[in-house]
């Protein structure tokens, strides 16, 4: 049944990203003018730019082209830029490399404060406790991204001089040399997704505490830090940890406008600068490769979630 399970996702998410890929490859098409245009400007004439789109492939037509493309991408090809004549792997490493180190680090503060605070506020409902740490996600559950940004900038990075207001110029390796980088956009970016988690985490707590196995548990002698961690965090947790797996979609608005705010060099920013390059294999790379994580992500985490409540009707 598992094995069936990941196969019949993994099949569903397949063709999920290939209608992605599609439809942006079709959307691609109707921006104004194309990469021949984009990098010779008003320099070129008619018949450089024609020359340059006969080099490029341009000429082709466009389903020759993504067929074409696609054929590579099936032997792990994903072409060359139109920008710069590198392949796409290389233009690509930096970006994922930054905008994965930004993804590890927020999971890895976002899980235990999420869990942490939600339990917090689950096992004293209605108590100061609960009120403030209610109130606290809500009010960061109600900035906008550019909002909490732009006031951590201004207050932390311009008055204080705490923390560097912008990555321009930097690294991978430069943010791990100084974590002083990493403390402003990964408070923006956790606090996009920690503030629902932790609403979900509390709810669930109160509810499962309300059960009559956590009860009949409680009657038996059971109680303490083992009452939590094998009756309450397993079922608690589930809602929250299926929330986890959706929070794809609305995290990618928040690191747009981080890139956008701290001049991250990640994959937001290179996808808005192949857009402007009209850098097809790029654009079509990222949104390959974030389809494909996007699907790998969220299988993993239903897996988690059957395992941590397990089916009824299971054995």
């Amino acid at each position: 049944m598992l094995a069936r399970f990941v196969l019949r996702r993994l099949v569903l998410g397949a063709g999920q990203v290939l209608v992605l890929v599609v439809l942006v490859f079709g959307l691609a098409l109707l921006l104004p003018g194309d990469a021949a245009d984009a990098r010779g400007g008003d320099l070129f004439g008619e018949e450089q730019r024609a020359a340059r789109r006969h080099v490029l492939g341009l000429d082709l037509a466009p389903v020759t082209r993504f067929l074409g493309w696609l054929g590579h991408v099936v032997t792990g090809d994903l072409g060359t830029s139109y920008a710069s004549g590198e392949p796409v792997a290389t233009v690509l490493a930096e970006p994922f490399a930054v905008t994965g180190l930004m993804a590890a680090l927020t999971t890895v503060v976002l899980l235990p404060v999420a869990v942490s605070a939600g339990f917090a506020a689950g096992l004293q409902p209605g108590s100061v406790r609960d009120r403030v740490i209610t109130t606290v996600s809500v009010v960061f559950d109600s900035i906008p991204d550019f909002v909490l940004s732009v006031l951590l900038v201004a207050y932390l990075a311009v008055r204080l001089r705490l923390f560097p207001a912008t990555f321009l110029g930097v690294d991978v390796a430069t943010m791990l040399a100084e974590p002083g980088y990493l403390v402003l956009p990964l408070i923006v970016m956790v606090a996009r997704v920690a503030a629902p988690l932790v609403r979900l985490v509390r709810a669930g707590v109160i509810d499962v505490l309300a059960q009559p196995y956590i009860c009949q548990a409680r009657r038996l002698g059971v109680g303490g830090v083992s009452l939590l961690l094998r009756h309450v965090a397993p079922n608690a947790l589930g809602p929250a940890l299926q929330e986890l797996g959706r929070t794809g979609d609305g995290l990618l608005s928040g690191v747009l406008i981080v890139e956008a705010v701290f001049v991250l060099p990640g994959v937001a920013s290179a996808l808005i600068q192949a857009i402007g390059d009209r850098d097809q294999p790029v654009i079509l790379a990222i949104v390959l490769i974030t389809g494909v994580v996007a699907i790998a992500v969220n299988t993993l985490i239903d897996l988690a979630g059957r395992r941590m409540v397990p089916q009824r009707g299971s054995s």
